[in-house]
């Protein structure tokens, strides 16, 4: 089996993995709730703004992570929002882990530009 056999193998087993059918399942259910979906949407959009501010050096805003915090609390009291970012949470961990394999397996040669 070739490299992009592989890769389509790959794709085939996440595709058919409970984590995606739950989170399809999830994501199915918040888009027929008009308010979850909104309180995910802006949930996300928020965290993804602390992330790239924490990437670019800007640090912890304590008062965003803070209203982070209390939209997740909301969250979790609507059963669709709930179960669609707990299912997106299972989803993006199986993700990371399978980013992780592969980076671990090529580490080698892409410690090119970190070496002196």
């Amino acid at each position: 089996m070739n490299l992009y056999d592989n890769a389509h193998e790959l794709a085939k087993s996440l595709k058919n993995s409970d984590e995606y059918r739950l989170f399809l399942q999830a994501k199915k259910l918040v888009d027929t709730d008009e308010q979850a979906k909104k309180m995910v949407k802006d949930f996300l959009a928020k965290q993804m703004e602390l992330e790239m501010e924490m990437m670019t050096g800007k640090g912890q805003d304590k008062a965003k992570t803070a209203e982070l915090q209390k939209m997740y609390e909301l969250i979790s009291l609507n059963t669709k929002a709930r179960d669609f970012m707990q299912a997106h949470i299972k989803f993006q961990r199986v993700m990371s882990d399978v980013y992780k394999i592969i980076g671990d397996a090529v580490a080698e040669g892409m410690d090119f530009f970190g070496k002196k």
